[in-house]
């Protein structure tokens, strides 16, 4: 297939791993995806490390700060064209920026917030960086949903903060789920997740895509992880869940 760019402002556009282990990640999705890994220059970029596959963007890795109060975890950026009237936009909202846009040297703005709910979001102006460049394939990303604590306050926040248009995707009353979709295509979701999470915190979900789920879940606990959800099937394909050897919980999904 062909390189993708993602251009629809508020669509995802990268994913990022933040590890307590990097060169331990570098070689758990090395093995997993066959992704190559490329560490940046120490000064310009603090060592963050580019994951791609066929010279293809997929993701990101940073090292977690050794005091940092969560665990290993993948996060999610939106694609903005201004980075600074996101930031004003996510404080409107009732969201809350983690600190100013910043400019990294020639890629592109980042910034990084909880929105109203808690949930921690990035986003990204491009640069030189358009951020992930396949989707769809086998270790590619496939799908990105929110896992709302607070469904309606949810809806609310990305609707302000991001301008999305949301399409109600109801299947009845114990399932509440809503897809931003732009020009006919749908891009990530919120799900009504509250009694999933059970009082853990709000997050954002990352899908990894798999020609062969259980086999993908199979060779995951070969190099280390651990199964949290067993692959089942769903409208939506066959999914499953493992924790990898970092402790970052990794959803994979079928293709």
């Amino acid at each position: 297939m062909p390189d993708i760019t993602v251009t629809t402002p508020g669509a995802p556009c990268w994913l990022e791993l933040t590890t307590s282990d990097p060169a331990r990640s570098q070689e758990f999705y090395s093995a997993l995806f066959g992704w190559d890994a490329e560490t940046g220059d120490e000064v310009l970029y603090g060592g963050y490390v580019s994951f791609s596959s066929g010279h293809r963007r997929i993701a990101g890795a940073m090292k977690k700060q050794d005091d940092a109060p969560y665990p290993d975890t993948w996060s999610v950026y939106l694609l903005t064209t201004d980075a600074e009237e996101t930031a004003a936009a996510i404080a409107e909202a009732g969201g809350m920026n983690m600190f100013e846009p910043l400019s990294v040297p020639e890629m592109g703005v980042m910034g990084f917030a909880t929105d109203g709910t808690g949930a921690t979001v990035g986003y990204w102006q491009s640069g030189k960086h358009t951020g992930f460049q396949v989707e769809r394939e086998h270790g590619a990303p496939v799908w990105c949903e929110l896992l709302a604590s607070e469904f309606d306050k949810a809806v609310e926040f990305y609707e302000k903060a991001f301008d999305w248009t949301l399409k109600n995707e109801d299947t009845g009353d114990d399932f509440r789920y809503m897809v931003f979709e732009k020009d006919g295509q749908q891009l990530c979701g919120i799900y009504d997740a509250a009694e999933m999470l059970a009082g853990e915190p709000p997050s954002w979900a990352v899908y990894f895509g798999a020609t062969d789920v259980d086999a993908t879940v199979a060779k995951a606990v070969e190099l280390g992880a651990t199964v949290k959800d067993e692959a089942s099937d769903t409208p939506y394909g066959r999914i499953a869940s493992v924790t990898d050897p970092t402790g970052a919980v990794l959803r994979v999904m079928s293709i």
